[in-house]
Order: structure tokens, then sequence, then C-alpha cells
């Protein structure tokens, strides 16, 4: 090495690019959690089916207000959506065809109150089923779809791990990494 060329890197500013890190993770994770969708205010709803591949609509069991569209929306191939009890004189006797994606169908539950209950045909023995519960006070935060997605939770994690470590190594070596004034 030459001394003559060799610039130093002071405590303060690996500090400095700690700090402006952190940063930079709090925001990412402020911005995924603005994008999410969600609430309680009627509006759509949508139900996911066979997301990863897997066998189970997602989410199972929605409270929904009258008049709220419901949008089931196929992630993985061999699905259906299939009626199997519904309330009263309700008009949603429906059977989709067995698809995969990008198959959407859209239903506005407007009445009667009560229980939904549907199936995925070629699934049902394996537990792919659903309901969806029409009411007029569906209780607080039951079966409605997070604001924060999965893999935004994921990646939170995975961030916040990542900067503990850089911010745990940084103390190390600032600590105990040796004398560089020489």
């Amino acid at each position: 090495m030459n001394s003559e060329t060799d610039v130093g890197v002071s405590r303060r500013s690996v500090l400095r690019g700690g700090v402006a890190a952190a940063a930079g993770a709090a925001a990412t994770g402020t911005a995924a959690a603005a994008e999410g969708g969600g609430g309680d205010g009627g509006g759509e709803k949508v139900v996911k089916v066979g997301p990863n591949g897997s066998n189970v609509f997602k989410p199972a069991e929605m409270y929904v207000k009258p008049g709220t569209k419901v949008r089931f929306v196929w992630e993985s191939g061999g699905h259906n959506v299939h009626a199997t009890e519904v309330p009263g004189d309700a008009d949603w006797g429906v059977s989709t065809d067995i698809a995969g994606p990008p198959k959407e169908y859209t239903h506005t539950f407007d009445g009667p109150t009560g229980e939904y209950n549907y199936v995925c045909t070629p699934h049902a023995s394996l537990g792919m089923k659903g309901t969806i519960i029409v009411t007029d006070s569906p209780p607080e935060n039951k079966g409605y779809q997070t604001i924060v997605p999965d893999s935004a939770k994921t990646m939170a994690v995975g961030a916040m791990g990542s900067m503990t470590s850089v911010l745990g190594l940084a103390y190390f070596f600032m600590k105990y990494g040796g004398d560089y004034g020489e």
C-alpha cells in the first residue's frame, strides 16, 4: 500500500453511511406498506384461487357488506369456483369452468345476508373450500385483506436483518478493527 495515495475511512463517515442505509431501509418499508390496498369499506374484495400452486382459496373465509364486489383471481391452474350452499333466494349459483391464470370471475353480493359456501370441484376432497359471509355489520378485521402483503413483510424482515448485520459489523470493525492512524 502506498500511504501517500491511500485515503482513510473515518468512523464518522462509516456512521453516516450506516444512518443513511437505515433511513433507506425505513423508507422502503414505508413505501411497501403504503402500496397494499384493503380496508373495510365495501367496494371490492379479492379471493385468490390456488395461490402459489396450493389447493386453497385465500382468504378461505371473508366477511363483506351487502353490495360488495368480490373478484376471484386464478393464480394457478386446474381450479374452479362452484357454489355449494347459499342463503334462501340468493342469485349466486356459480359454477365456473376449470381454468388457470389469467382467469377472473366477479360477483356483487347484494343479498340476502348469510353464508355463501363454495368449493373447487376437483380439489374439494383436499379441503379447497371457502365461505363468503354477507352481513350488515362484519366483525372488525375478520376476513379482510391485510394492508401489507406477505411478500412485502418478507422483504422488510430481510432488509432489517441485512441492516442489522451491516451495522453490527461496522461497530465491530470500528471498535476492534485496529489502529488505522499509522
